[in-house]
């Protein structure tokens, strides 16, 4: 008799240990297909609306917080500048704030301060049409009441170069208000940087002028 029990009590056990063998294994296998199953959350993909000019890189998060400036505004018109191809070589800039059209007129030339010479002068401006191009697009996109843009540069024979552009051919060649960019990456990159970036563009758009 007493090792009848004996028998039922090792058998208990084991039918137990079974028991909880498996029980852990379901969790087990569970906590498995659950990880598997798993989809993480969609990230944001990251948009890349850098712009790679004379070897310095431009993004256009760099010109955000200048978003709503105005042409009196002196000091936020120079910050806007300092961070835009050629801000080596301003010498000096005109503010038209009398009466519309506001304009803005940047003067470039060589920097004797830092002793460049005439060579290394004309040889950063070899990409001067898409790189006023695009701080005309920048100047457009964060001053709010900026009509015209003139860009004087002075080249190696001194004869002086002059480009001019309005916010109505600017808006005309993207197709919206400048101020949409701002903060719309995506937008920037497809529709002002393939342009900034395309020599076929480029050369369209100063034909057509």
């Amino acid at each position: 008799m007493k090792k009848r029990r004996e028998s039922y009590k090792h058998l208990f056990i084991n039918i137990a240990g079974i028991a909880v063998f498996a029980l852990l294994a379901f969790f087990v296998f569970n906590s498995i297909q659950e990880n598997n199953n798993f989809q993480p959350a969609e990230q944001s993909s990251f948009i890349d609306d850098t712009v790679s000019l004379q070897g310095i890189s431009y993004k256009l998060e760099d010109y955000t917080p200048y978003k709503g400036s105005y042409i009196g505004d002196n000091s936020s018109v120079i910050a806007i500048l300092d961070e835009l191809p050629g801000a080596k070589y301003r010498k000096t800039i005109e503010l038209q704030t009398k009466k519309q059209p506001y304009g803005l007129t940047v003067n470039y030339g060589r920097n004797d301060k830092e002793q460049m010479t005439t060579g290394e002068y004309e040889e950063y401006w070899t990409d001067k049409r898409s790189m006023l191009l695009y701080n005309a697009s920048v100047l457009f996109m964060v001053i709010d009441n900026l009509d015209t843009i003139d860009f004087h540069l002075e080249p190696e024979n001194d004869k002086l170069m002059h480009f001019q552009f309005t916010r109505a051919e600017i808006e005309g060649l993207y197709g919206r208000d400048m101020s949409f960019y701002v903060g719309d990456s995506k937008s920037w990159k497809q529709e002002v940087l393939s342009v900034i970036k395309s020599d076929s563009a480029i050369n369209e758009f100063y034909r057509n002028r």
